[in-house]
């Protein structure tokens, strides 16, 4: 890794309040020589030594469910060799920025964002050496106190002890004095891994109790003083607009206060500059929710369809991919190596398919809610989100208060997977704040949720390849789809020598966004599911084949997001452990069968294998296998959890879920409509690997996610002889 230009001669402040030691840290940003990511200006981390000896901590990047509330905290930890069992957690974040020369808001201290599965890669070595230089303070500290050299001082469990006496001293005595010091970036060592006692072993959520007990951590739990709640009635089609409704029956809910109109907008979606539609709507602001509820439904709201956006059908675009895929129509050629055109010609034989995924709900399990106290010159709000910075620039743009003046408290998410990287939902609450002159909650009902969805875009692809003496020689791959790019960077790019990737535009207004691991479930379907197809056409074993493709090891480019490299070894080693643990060889019975599928991306590498059983158009899926290499392993409890969660919405998404759109709006827009899958529906297991290597720590919230369709396709061929090209499965078989 690069190391800092920055030069500063003083990088950690502290100061001594109310009986506890509180750290502030700026640590330099240490340049990302493997990574494509924004630099920030430093980190920051709050936390209180108290005189007897406990430690208060607070972890800055959002919670969402993938962990790092007590990763974070793991790592600092690690460094300062705190006792794990003396650290108490705060609950809510609070958001510090700052504006940088350019006059553009930015994080003060840590970059607290959350998503694409980057919060351990960031932080890895902030965290470190923040934890590392608190560590070093304190030795100091105990140095002169005990009238030793610091060589013959080490730390244990929030304690300092001589080596040559074996007198000790607590962090609690020393944390005053230590407050007082100031140290430089050349005094701070790390920790070798071998010395690691926090880092590596399982530690459980932090939050499990609170969350198993129902404590409110949650932004749909939260209140505020004198603060109204809101519902909204919106727009069911994309770009509609209020046509009629009847404020005086709204009115006479008891409890409902104002009905309040709030108008379409246009806003320019971060994800390719896609502008989106949001709708147009009605607020129902009341004293109670339940009041609010009632008096939308009381509205009787209707709608006109005046925007182009009304005539879209999901189904029809569909069509319309499969027409854009199959000619020969000019595309967007992202890739082009060798000559694929003469290599098609010379081949022994070709195999052409269209592989389909439909438009994704993120169905989160917590509706969106917001809390917003516009006041004349500064603001509070409050909300679970992917992007707080964001919040506070939603303030300053719609609402003109300054953003460093929006004081933003960060809850825990009920989920996210990239749909609380948008900011619909928090404008919302904004607008009608200022509208109001009070405080706001407004809370999305499940049909907003679904309705108003950032879908994960539908596509269509078509992949051909060419045979010669048993060896793919050529491969061509030509995507359409509602919005975004294509992961062209991932395998099997780089396994041939003639490789071809288009894409074919086709504006749409369906909205779109990420959708946990954005475009890579799509690629990861189609061009796993055509390997293991050839490897049985070539009478091949479908894992000995991906092998011959990726061995010997070797590293090639990568550009898409999260590495600058990708390690076919390292991605071998996956699909061997992976094939080791569900016994590959072992020869199942007539009706059932295992698939496997392995995908790399935002620097991590997964594998699985999966089970099923087709027996009279019936499917049903046992055990699952997966191995992950997403480098040192920091905490083992927290990647097994993300392997299982992260497959089985995987397998949900390629069974189930499946947004239809009519004439604009989103036909099925509940749980009765919409299926998901039951825990019934879901493998009775998976069991992980976690592949042990010096390697960096990678993200894992996505990469388990991709290869779970065509693992599952594959498996169902091994299982029935069909072959699945369409999503969602359960369309083809009785699940």
């Amino acid at each position: 890794m690069q190391r800092s230009t920055i030069s500063r001669r003083h990088f950690l402040k502290s100061s001594f309040l109310s009986g506890a030691w509180v750290l502030s840290l700026n640590l330099p940003m240490a340049a990302q020589a493997k990574t494509k990511q924004p630099s920030t200006t430093g980190w920051s981390l709050y936390v209180r030594v108290h005189k007897n000896n406990q430690v208060t901590m607070e972890s800055p990047v959002m919670e969402m469910g993938q962990f790092m509330r007590t990763t974070g905290p793991m790592m600092f930890a690690e460094e300062m060799d705190l006792d794990w069992q003396s650290i108490t957690f705060i609950r809510d974040t609070r958001l510090h920025l700052k504006r940088d020369d350019e006059g553009k808001i930015d994080f003060r201290y840590v970059k607290a964002n959350t998503g694409g599965s980057h919060s351990v890669r960031w932080t890895w070595e902030y965290l470190r050496k923040a934890g590392a230089a608190a560590r070093q303070m304190l030795i100091q500290e105990a140095s002169e106190k005990l009238g030793v050299p610091i060589e013959e001082l080490s730390t244990t469990r929030n304690t300092v002890v001589h080596s040559k006496t074996g007198r000790t001293i607590t962090y609690g005595d020393l944390a005053e004095g230590a407050s007082q010091r100031q140290i430089n970036e050349s005094q701070i060592t790390l920790k070798n891994k071998n010395a690691f006692s926090i880092i590596g072993t399982d530690k459980r959520n932090i939050d499990l109790k609170d969350i198993v007990t129902g404590k409110p951590l949650f932004g749909i739990d939260a209140e505020y003083p004198n603060c109204k709640q809101a519902v909204i009635a919106r727009a069911p089609a994309i770009g509609a607009q209020i046509a009629s409704y009847d404020k005086k029956a709204a009115l006479a809910v008891p409890g409902v206060q104002q009905v309040v109109e709030m108008s379409s907008q246009e806003e320019t979606h971060w994800f390719n500059g896609n502008v989106q539609i949001l709708a147009a709507g009605i607020a129902v602001v009341a004293d109670n929710l339940w009041a609010a509820m009632k008096g939308k439904a009381a509205l009787n709201a209707t709608w006109k369809n005046t925007h182009d956006a009304a005539k879209e059908n999901s189904e029809e675009r569909i069509k319309k991919f499969y027409d854009l895929v199959t000619d020969d129509s000019p595309a967007e050629r992202s890739k082009d190596v060798g000559n694929v055109d003469e290599a098609f010609s010379n081949a022994d034989f070709t195999v052409e398919r269209i592989y389909e995924k439909p438009l994704h709900a993120h169905a989160l399990m917590e509706p969106f809610n917001c809390i917003a106290d516009i006041r004349d010159d500064s603001a509070t709000i409050i909300t679970g989100h992917q992007n707080p910075k964001a919040i506070a620039e939603e303030a300053e743009k719609y609402a003109g208060i300054d953003a460093l003046k929006v004081e933003v408290i960060s809850k825990r998410m009920g989920g996210g997977f990239g749909r609380r990287y948008e900011r619909d939902f928090v404008r919302e609450a904004i607008l009608l704040s200022k509208k109001i002159a009070q405080p706001v909650k407004v809370t999305w009902m499940r049909e907003d949720e679904i309705e108003r969805g950032m879908h994960d875009p539908a596509c269509v692809a078509r992949v051909k390849a060419g045979v010669k003496d048993g060896k793919i020689t050529s491969w061509f791959y030509r995507q359409a789809q509602t919005k975004a790019g294509i992961q062209d960077s991932c395998f099997p790019e780089g396994l041939f020598e003639n490789f071809r990737v288009e894409r074919c535009s086709n504006e749409t207004f369906i909205p779109a966004g990420p959708w946990r691991g954005p475009q890579h479930p799509a690629w990861a379907f189609a061009n796993e599911s055509m390997i293991d197809e050839i490897a049985y056409k070539l009478d091949k074993d479908p894992l000995e084949f991906r092998l011959d493709l990726l061995l010997p090891a070797r590293e090639l480019p990568y550009t898409n997001w999260g590495a600058t490299i990708k390690d076919s070894g390292r991605m071998a080693i996956c699909f061997q452990e992976a094939a080791k643990m569900a016994d590959w060889k072992r020869k199942r019975p007539k009706g059932r069968g295992i698939g496997i599928a392995g995908h790399v991306c935002h620097g991590s590498y997964a594998a699985f294998v999966i089970e099923v059983s087709v027996i009279d158009e019936r499917l049903q899926l046992h055990e699952a296998w997966g191995a992950i290499d997403c480098g040192l392993a920091i905490n083992p409890n927290h990647i097994r959890s993300q392997m299982e969660g992260g497959f089985i919405d995987g397998l949900n998404a390629a069974l189930f879920n499946k947004v239809k759109v009519e004439d604009g709006k989103v036909t099925n827009n509940q749980f009765g409509l919409l299926r998901m899958g039951k825990l019934e529906d879901a493998p009775i297991e998976v069991h992980t690997t976690i592949i042990s290597n010096d390697h960096e720590p990678t993200g894992v919230g996505e990469p388990p996610t991709a290869p779970a369709a065509a693992a599952l396709a594959n498996a169902i061929f091994a299982a029935s002889g069909k072959r699945l090209y369409r999503q969602p499965f359960a369309e083809s078989f009785q699940v």
